[in-house]
């Protein structure tokens, strides 16, 4: 394999992991319907060419981003033209100052994560909490309960702004961050 085609292969192998660990974690917060509507959704990240970096485990980011292209703003979702974003038609819902609840829709339901948002919307971090790893004590003060599968079935707007706000306050807002997006271009 000549060395183009390597690098090639390398770059795609990067893109569909970094895709693959975005798209997975989304999966445990999740609800069939969703619960963050056209007027619910706020608007705080700007429009223009935003590159995607995913972080380790340990909370370094990647070496360079897994995705790069025009994110734009249409019936008050986030969407890009350019293949594989990750966040296709997310809507955010400001929980409180710049933190803000991700509503991503799936082929399964809707799965929900919390976003940071800095710099005017120019930067964006995002935790893709685990039910799994939340304490007892937290579901229970939002009424959520885990399902056979490990999985947070949400069932309205209230109880996903509850199990937030408590999944953030239980980590004094020091969450693990899963990736960020940073504006690159206008």
């Amino acid at each position: 394999m000549n060395a183009v085609a390597l690098a090639v292969v390398k770059a795609s192998l990067r893109v569909c992991a970094g895709l693959a660990f975005a798209l997975g974690l989304t999966a445990c917060f999740a609800s069939e319907e969703e619960l963050v509507g056209y007027w619910g959704a706020d608007r705080p990240v700007s429009e223009g060419v935003y590159a995607h970096t995913p972080t380790h485990p340990d909370g370094r980011e990647w070496d360079r981003p897994t995705w790069t292209g025009e994110i734009t703003l249409e019936q008050r979702r986030y969407v890009s033209d350019a293949p594989n974003f990750p966040h296709q038609g997310a809507r955010f819902h400001e929980l409180f100052d710049d933190v803000y609840i991700v509503q991503s829709p799936r082929e399964d339901g809707v799965g929900y994560g919390l976003a940071f948002v800095y710099e005017e919307g120019r930067v964006v971090s995002y935790h893709q909490p685990s039910c799994s790893d939340v304490a007892d004590a937290v579901l229970e003060t939002a009424d959520v309960s885990r399902d056979a599968e490990g999985y947070c079935p949400i069932q309205d707007l209230d109880q996903l702004e509850a199990i937030m706000r408590g999944v953030y306050e239980a980590a004094n807002g020091q969450l693990r961050v899963d990736g960020v997006y940073r504006r690159v271009a206008e």
